[in-house]
């Protein structure tokens, strides 16, 4: 970063450096790095060292364990490319052995747009995979069949495991309380939060078609700008998980309080501190996918049977897990990717600190957050940016961009960039992006 005295050029080595460390002693040799772009990279300069899965099962071998490269026989190959968006050799074929799936339940035409739309605005040409529930929203049924999408219906069902949430005397659980009360069939004995794990892997194990790689992820918060899996895409080998931005590590509560609850293990220091794992967006071969869906799915049934780990009174306790497999070693054949360097760009944490230091600026000229939101556009936003160059986020024409300046494939949680991308969306003439979405 620009107030850390770092440069794009010590930004392009150290993104070489983390390549190298992934690809591990079985490397080659890496071309030269590329010039030094003219605006800062916000590449992590001043995060923590790449720490891969390794270690063992308890505590104790955990901490005395050394960070690895988390490779096992199934790690990606090097690249004979640059260091700064890819690892592995690059598709030569098209997305028509590939698989995206994501538990979609409840939503309206206009997100299944966004998600499957820019899917196949993308180019893919593979299978689309969705858990739903019924009835489906007027339009969506139709919707699912001109754009090849495979519906898988939810049974929801009671637990039976004791309940997570009981109601006080006199009153009843609201929403949140009564679905951590609920699962899904067949698998009454995780809540239904996690049943995706098991019922997606159920899905793909239908899918005889479904030879190629393999993406899981969210529905509501995903865009698709690039092909993931088309020709000059990364060849996936192996699981691939992905890092959020270098500023969140695992000493956020979302991870270290059910992990230190649960296992009796403290993410939040070294030599555990590390890169928060997204489980938004996970990558793999099928072989690989099956694989880690499955542990998942085997240390959900051990946390519900624990009462230090079950009754988390949260969303997001799936990724408490993620992280807890791949740090533990506990996913060998999986390998953690930095943001914006791989397939998947999450985006996140970068658009919540954007999002408020807009609010905070204009709260201090007088403009409470409502209104500032409404009105005031991100700095430097013009023509199809909606966003100032200098953020060095997005292209000209307003799609996310890479560390290397290419399009991100797969862009996650971009809706934490607010009403002000929203809205410049919406009020821009034919934005590229927009159309992109297919809503």
């Amino acid at each position: 970063m620009a107030d850390q005295g770092r440069d794009s050029a010590s930004c392009a080595a150290l993104a070489r450096d983390i390549a190298l460390a992934l690809l591990g002693s079985n490397s080659r040799r890496l071309p030269p790095l590329p010039p030094a772009r003219g605006a800062e990279d916000d590449c992590g300069c001043d995060g923590p060292p790449y720490a891969g899965g390794g270690g063992g099962g308890d505590a104790s071998k955990v901490a005395a364990a050394a960070p690895s490269t988390g490779a096992g026989s199934d790690s990606i190959p090097p690249s004979d490319r640059a260091a700064g968006t890819y690892y592995g050799q690059l598709r030569t074929e098209g997305s028509k052995d590939a698989t995206v799936m994501a538990m979609a339940s409840g939503y309206g035409l206009n997100v299944y747009r966004n998600y499957v739309g820019s899917l196949r605005n993308s180019g893919f040409e593979g299978h689309i995979i969705l858990g739903v529930k019924s009835p489906l929203e007027r339009g969506v049924e139709k919707y699912f069949k001109e754009q090849r999408v495979t519906a898988k219906y939810l049974k929801l069902v009671d637990c039976t495991f004791e309940p997570l949430q009981k109601a006080e005397e006199g009153k009843e659980l609201d929403s949140h309380q009564k679905e951590q009360n609920t699962c899904a069939y067949p698998y009454s004995d995780i809540k239904v939060r996690w049943s995706r794990f098991p019922l997606l892997r159920d899905w793909l194990e239908e899918c005889k078609e479904c030879t190629g790689p393999v993406l899981v992820s969210d529905a509501r918060d995903v865009l698709f700008q690039r092909d993931p899996f088309g020709v000059g895409a990364p060849e996936v080998t192996g699981l691939q998980v992905f890092q959020e931005h270098h500023t969140q590590l695992t000493n956020h509560w979302i991870v270290k309080n059910p992990v230190e609850r649960c296992k009796r293990i403290n993410f939040a220091e070294p030599p555990l501190l590390s890169p928060m794992l997204c489980s938004g967006t996970t990558i793999g071969t099928r072989d690989a996918m099956l694989k880690y869906l499955t542990a998942m799915y085997e240390e959900m049934k051990v946390w519900t049977k624990d009462p230090n780990c079950c009754c988390n009174p949260m969303n997001g306790d799936d990724q408490s897990i993620h992280n807890y497999l791949y740090y533990t070693g506990k996913l060998p054949f999986a390998i953690a990717v930095p943001n914006r360097m791989g397939i998947v760009n999450t985006a996140g944490v970068q658009g919540s600190h954007i999002l408020e230091g807009h609010a905070n600026m204009w709260k201090k000229e007088g403009l409470e957050r409502p209104k500032a939101m409404r009105e005031k556009t991100y700095q430097g936003a013009e023509n199809n940016r909606w966003i100032g160059k200098e953020f060095d986020l997005t292209d000209d024409q307003g799609f996310f961009t890479d560390l290397n300046g290419e399009r991100s494939r797969v862009v996650h949680q971009y809706d934490r960039f607010g009403i002000p991308l929203t809205d410049y969306l919406t009020k821009t003439k034919n934005h590229p992006l927009k159309k992109h979405l297919g809503s």
